[in-house]
């Protein structure tokens, strides 16, 4: 039962997948174009800090792109479902929790090809150039993180896209109902006590998410390709 699903997931998404894996291969080249040292060449010369400085602002694209592949992937997987009032999926011989396992488990498979693509251009970045002293490649701790935080957004995604849109939507609009509430009610609190003229409740609850160990940390940590 794997492999239809699997099968039937890609073919939902080829088109719309391929371009992301380009995107995934390309982006550690040209987080480094420009950057360094041709290979061979003295690097002594180079300051570390021009150097990460210089990388620094394609970082953000990491997480950005590696949580829109994990959304794609996510909502593609019921697309097929929804628009055929889950026919297919009742005429299985498979209990609901086996069909949604196999489910899950194809677009966790088809996460791998931009995991796989941006490893493969990390390592050509990181052998593209001659690095400072002290700085060193982490081509591999990269895709992990990258692969992580597609799998991550795949995840949340997915559970909320099994159910119908107006579930989805209220499941948004409560999330952004307590956000809003949260600002409120410190803002209101805030002019009682003290506790909660110092502290706001949003910003800590976001923080906790994301930052270690949160669950969405992988999205807020270390994305550099190159670091000390």
């Amino acid at each position: 039962m794997y492999q239809p699903m699997l099968y039937l997931h890609w073919k939902q998404i080829r088109v719309g997948l391929i371009p992301f894996v380009i995107a995934s291969f390309g982006l550690p080249l040209m987080a480094i174009d420009g950057v360094g040292a041709p290979p061979g060449a003295d690097g002594t010369m180079l300051g570390a800090y021009h150097f990460i400085a210089s990388v620094q602002p394609w970082l953000i694209f990491f997480p950005v792109l590696a949580g829109a592949i994990g959304a794609m992937l996510a909502l593609s997987a019921w697309n097929w479902d929804h628009r055929h009032d889950h026919v297919y999926a009742l005429s299985l011989p498979v209990t609901r929790w086996e069909y949604v396992t196999l489910k899950m488990g194809a677009g966790a498979s088809l996460a791998t090809l931009p995991a796989a693509a941006l490893w493969l251009g990390a390592h050509m970045a990181a052998a593209s150039i001659t690095l400072p002293v002290g700085l060193h490649a982490y081509p591999n701790q990269l895709a992990l993180r990258f692969l992580l935080a597609i799998l991550l957004s795949y995840a949340v995604l997915f559970a909320m896209a099994a159910g119908t849109i107006r579930t989805t939507l209220w499941v948004v609009s409560i999330a952004a109902g307590l956000v809003v509430f949260g600002a409120v009610a410190t803002d209101l609190l805030g002019g009682f006590y003290d506790l909660f003229d110092r502290t706001n409740v949003v910003l800590v609850a976001l923080q906790w998410l994301t930052r270690a160990p949160g669950p969405f940390e992988v999205f807020t940590g270390n994305w550099s390709l190159i670091d000390v």
